[in-house]
């Protein structure tokens, strides 16, 4: 059975300024309310959600403001009762309320309460309380202009990139932060966190010191992983040999204690041995973080030729790997390559190359993921990875704090009849 919940505030503005309801309003005390007019709805500035209505109640014609809350206490919950803004106030516009409900504004007048639930149709009541709306406006979005939607999508891309990159005072900060992004998106979809912790306890200047010595880097990064055994089988492979011997000797040499990390399941060919292992193979292309953010690949390289056939250590394949995954190149350049080359060029003042950057992520077709499949099913799909990116954004930022009413989204549900 579909559970039952209020609507938003930014929802029931909708319905009011949309007159989504049965015309015989009444309030609370059982006097009936006719709306000539519903208002105008307020910019940013505070006060009353809508200016200058004109409502007929128990057959006197009021003209004022009108305030829209969930549930009547939401009135001395938001301070009204003590604002004399509020002080021009006809009605208090709820979703539900008891018939004892009652509110005063500042001078202590009666403000009449108007609930709506009980004059909107039962098939409306079913859409816009069903406890499966994935976010505040979902029941309405689609009555939004799908243009709208594309635009927020395209800003919030914006604001994603700039929450990213706020917090570097130097360059040092910016490059350890790509770093982590870099190893997170060689983990994603399934090692990600694992491969975060890896970079946290990893510094990238410790790893760059062994710059051109592919087995030294492989050792850091399989070893600090937790991902290499402790000694080689009889018959081990030369490289197997080869690597625990290296690993040793950077071991005592910096002191360094491997990660007991948790492993999600994952498939053989996309194990995090072998992720690690392009991963050093990419970094023995670039003499340093900044050339990798300037001039990021154009392909992935395969991993070392060990890690060609094996899996997991002595674990071979059943067959070898033959190309890098174009998935996991999507991946790196939406989560790390691209939006630090915005950055990175932005921070060097070429505009620009910091653009190219920017037309290149929309160029990338759109990620699949649980927040880019809500907005799909219930607003508008977004275009390009630019866009997902910003459903991203959207949904940590606005939809999870139900931050409605300063949302375009929520500005074109109350200001559009």
């Amino acid at each position: 059975m579909v559970g039952v919940r209020r609507p938003s505030e930014v929802v029931l503005h909708a319905i009011w300024v949309r007159r989504l309801y049965r015309p015989a309003l009444q309030t609370v005390s059982g006097e009936a309310v006719e709306v000539l007019h519903p208002g105008q709805a307020r910019g940013r500035e505070g006060g009353p959600d809508f200016r200058g209505a004109r409502l007929r109640i128990g057959g006197l014609l009021w003209i004022g403001d009108v305030e829209i809350d969930v549930v009547p206490q939401g009135w001395y919950q938001h301070g009204h009762h003590e604002n004399p803004a509020f002080g021009q106030v006809v009605a208090q516009v709820v979703w539900e309320a008891d018939g004892g409900a009652q509110v005063r504004d500042h001078q202590g007048r009666v403000v009449p309460v108007v609930p709506l639930a009980p004059f909107v149709v039962e098939s409306l009541q079913k859409q816009l309380t069903a406890t499966e709306l994935p976010f505040p406006c979902a029941a309405l979005a689609q009555d939004v202009p799908q243009a709208v939607w594309e635009s927020l999508y395209e800003t919030e891309g914006e604001a994603r990139l700039k929450s990213r990159h706020q917090r570097y005072r130097t360059m040092d900060d910016l490059y350890r932060a790509f770093w982590e992004a870099l190893l997170y998106g060689f983990g994603l979809p399934a090692l990600g966190e694992p491969f975060r912790m890896l970079a946290q306890v990893l510094p990238p200047a410790l790893v760059l010191r062994y710059q051109g010595d592919g087995l030294a880097i492989e050792a850091l990064l399989l070893g600090m992983a937790g991902l290499l055994g402790e000694e080689a089988a009889q018959q081990a492979e030369p490289y197997e040999v080869a690597l625990l011997e290296r690993w040793g000797y950077l071991r005592a040499k910096h002191d360094l204690r491997p990660l007991s990390l948790r492993w999600p399941r994952y498939r053989p060919a996309a194990s995090p041995a072998i992720r690690l292992s392009m991963m050093a193979q990419m970094l023995l292309q670039y003499p340093d973080l900044a050339t990798l953010i300037g001039q990021p690949p154009e392909a992935l390289p395969l991993p070392s030729p060990y890690w060609q056939k094996h899996w997991a250590w002595q674990k071979p394949l059943p067959q070898p790997l033959k190309r890098p995954s174009t998935f996991l190149l999507q991946n790196l350049r939406i989560n790390a390559l691209y939006p630090f080359a915005v950055y990175y060029y932005r921070l060097l003042g070429q505009i620009e190359r910091s653009l190219e950057y920017v037309d290149r992520l929309r160029t990338l077709p759109p990620e699949d993921h649980h927040i880019s499949r809500l907005y799909a099913r219930w607003a508008f799909p977004a275009k390009n990875a630019w866009q997902t990116q910003g459903q991203i954004h959207l949904w940590r930022e606005r939809c999870e704090k139900k931050a409605c009413l300063s949302c375009p989204v929520g500005l074109y549900l109350r200001e559009h009849g």
